[in-house]
Formats: C-alpha cells, structure tokens, sequence
C-alpha cells in the first residue's frame, strides 16, 4: 500500500500498522512508490527492501499458434484485421471501466469503426457496463466475454493491440499493482493505464516506453492515448518490444532477491 485508505476501519487501524511499520527488522515492499510511502512514515530507508511483483514469466511470453488466434476471433465475430482493445480483469468500481467505456465512445467518434473493445471478466459492474455500451450505441463494438480461465487469457493478450487498466481511487480501494499489466507485456503487448495504478508508480509501466500512463477519471487522455496507439504501428511496434525487454528482467529471481536482501539484513544485525 502506497497511500492511507479513508475507510472507518483503516482509520482505526492505522496507528496499530504504522507501529508494526516502524518497528519491525525488516520490511519487504512491491515497489519503489511503498518504499517512498514508508519512508515518509517514519521507516529508515535501510530496512526497506524491493521485491519485484512478478508473474511466472515463462506461462505468459511463448508464441500463441496463429491456429489458436483465428479460432478466438471466429468466436468473438472478429476480423483479423481489425484493432482489438482488451480489458481483463474483474469488472468492479475500482477498476474505472466505466471511464473506458466513456473513452471509447470518443474514440469511436473521431476514427473508422474497425475499433473493437473486448471485456473479458465478470462482477458487480458487469449490468452496469451493458447497459452503458447499449445506451451509447456501442453493442456491435463491444464484446463481452466472461470469465477467462487462466489457461485461456494468454491467447486474448496474443490477439490485443493495446490492454487498458483505467483503475482508479475509491475510498475503500486502490489497484494495488495490476498483474494483468505482466501478463500482456510479456506478450508484447502496449500498455494503457492510470496514475492510481501500482504498476505505473511503481515503474514497470513506462509512459512513452512501452505504454502511457494517464490521470485517473480522465476519458479524453484515455482516448487520446489509444488513439495513438492504434494508429501509430511503428510506436505500437517499439512500445511491444520495449515491453518484452523490462518484463524480461522483471522476473520471480528479481523478487526473490528482495526477500533474500531483507533477510540476510535482518540476520546481519546485532542481537
């Protein structure tokens, strides 16, 4: 966690886990942006360790056979040729998909209509978001899919131009980082997202590098990025590739080593 949460509860609660915080050995943190968070609560910065947040990197970055993809866009109506902007994730408030939709009817405005969404997900939001799509006319644009078992959302980051995380700050929750993000960089896939998202404060996703990071709430900026991407192939191309290379060394050894530093710390103080 990178900020304080406003909740009757986590208001409660703090002083009991700024304590813990500043009294424990050693700390283990997600990110840069933690540590500058505890560092700001009073915790010496030499008991504050980084562990990469990773995903198994070898389940996400092989080739998906063009076989598999062709059967994927049979079953979801779409054309090889068309751009395919994917969201997968749980379809709750935090998640700001409603924003994303806002932006996407821009976008749809402003450019040809070979522009597909795909939602891929299910939750409290999912009625919700239907009824937007139809009542801004979005319905032969937009695909809702459902859950995707884990196996199965390889092969929908394979067939993505460009995956969106427009989550953003409630006052009961925060996208604490985004493994979805690992995921679809790992099959090269750009990356659009917010500042609220963990993932983007904590430096994996590199606006200008291999995705944009936009404010929160924010639909125009949201559309304006997509916009870019999906019509910009030589930025999509590069921004791929840069996303392969950071999430390359963004691995399970580079998480390891954090817990391994905090504790070889630990053990290297005096009793």
């Amino acid at each position: 966690m990178d900020t304080r949460l406003q909740t009757p509860f986590h208001r409660l609660f703090y002083p009991v886990i700024r304590y813990i915080y500043r009294h424990a050995d050693a700390i283990v943190v997600y990110g840069e942006h933690v540590k500058r968070f505890l560092e700001g609560e009073g915790v010496l910065s030499e008991r504050i360790f980084v562990a990469a947040h990773a995903v198994d990197n070898a389940a996400y970055n092989f080739q998906v056979p063009q076989e598999s993809k062709n059967i994927l866009y049979q079953k979801l109506g779409i054309g090889p040729e068309e751009k395919v902007i994917l969201y997968l994730g749980r379809l709750e408030p935090v998640k700001g998909l409603t924003y994303l939709l806002d932006a996407f009817a821009k976008l749809c405005d402003r450019c040809d209509k070979s522009v597909v969404l795909v939602i891929a997900g299910t939750g409290s939001e999912e009625h919700l978001l239907q009824k937007i799509v139809r009542d801004k006319g979005l319905s032969e644009c937009v695909r809702f899919v459902g859950y995707v078992p884990p196996n199965e959302t390889i092969i929908y980051y394979s067939i993505a131009w460009v995956y969106v995380l427009p989550s953003i700050t409630t006052r009961k929750s925060k996208e604490l980082w985004g493994l979805v993000i690992n995921e679809a960089f790992n099959q090269g896939i750009p990356v659009i997202t917010t500042e609220a998202v963990g993932a983007a404060a904590g430096g994996l996703v590199q606006d200008g590098v291999n995705g944009f990071i936009v404010p929160e709430r924010d639909p125009i900026a949201l559309a304006k990025q997509m916009t870019k991407l999906l019509n910009d192939r030589s930025m999509r191309m590069s921004f791929g590739k840069n996303a392969r290379e950071i999430i390359e060394k963004w691995d399970n050894e580079a998480m390891v080593i954090g817990f391994q530093e905090a504790i070889d710390y630990v053990l290297s103080r005096p009793e």
